[in-house]
């Protein structure tokens, strides 16, 4: 399996700095998340061995159990909340989530202000929905995002670093890629207004799985969220 794991990700990186030179980004500006749900704790490390640290989890309780395990033993891998989160399950949110990225309501993000266990900032990123006849992924319309961006502005427990976004699982390759491009282009449009023209501050914009990581390394994605191209096939547990 480390053979295994070891030439996918190596395969994986050349690619990504290949394709960095097509489309003239810096391999430097794209980070790599392994999403680890439904995989064991030893793909976790493994992976880690070969290089890897930042890890995605869409369930809350699966998050907890490979944490509570490989936290202590892995100092600086770094946790990525990527799935939807339900508003009971804030609470659960705690320093060793390093971002949540699919904070998609202001409900949500009220509930983590209230009952979440953090001592430090919670970065963040908002889940933004990226067609609006994809009815099977979550993400707040971009028109209804001024009172949450007003909200993480005060508050004490939130930091916003940038958005994310699930493309639709089936649709056709220029439709996809002339949503991924406003979506792009919206985040950044957000980011700017939220921060009133920053100065050397770029969002994170996470953006692209192991089906269309290309055409996200094209559109201007800086987060790269891949499982199967790195672990294989999922076994639900």
């Amino acid at each position: 399996m480390s053979e295994f794991l070891k030439n996918n990700i190596m395969d994986i990186k050349n690619k990504i700095n290949l394709l960095c030179i097509k489309y003239k980004r810096k391999p430097t500006d794209i980070e790599l998340i392994a999403v680890s749900k439904f995989h064991e704790a030893n793909k976790i490390q493994e992976a880690y061995s070969n290089g890897l640290t930042h890890f995605g989890e869409n369930y809350i309780q699966e998050w907890q159990k490979k944490s509570d395990f490989l936290s202590p033993i892995l100092s600086d891998l770094k946790w990525h909340i990527i799935g939807h989160i339900q508003n009971n399950k804030a609470k659960f949110i705690n320093d060793k989530v390093h971002c949540l990225q699919s904070l998609d309501s202001l409900s949500l993000a009220k509930e983590i202000e209230k009952k979440s266990q953090l001592d430090l900032k919670l970065n963040i990123l908002i889940q933004l929905q990226i067609d609006m006849n994809d009815l099977n992924k979550s993400g707040i319309q971009i028109e209804k995002t001024n009172e949450l961006l007003d909200f993480i502005s005060q508050s004490k427990k939130l930091s916003l670093k940038g958005f994310m976004g699930i493309g639709p699982a089936e649709i056709d390759y220029l439709k996809r890629k002339d949503l991924y491009f406003n979506f792009v282009e919206n985040s950044n449009k957000l980011w700017n207004l939220y921060y009133n023209n920053p100065i050397n501050q770029k969002p994170i914009i996470s953006l692209g799985m192991s089906s269309d990581y290309e055409l996200a390394i094209e559109c201007g994605s800086t987060m790269l969220r891949m499982g199967t191209a790195i672990f294989g096939d999922r076994i639900k547990s």
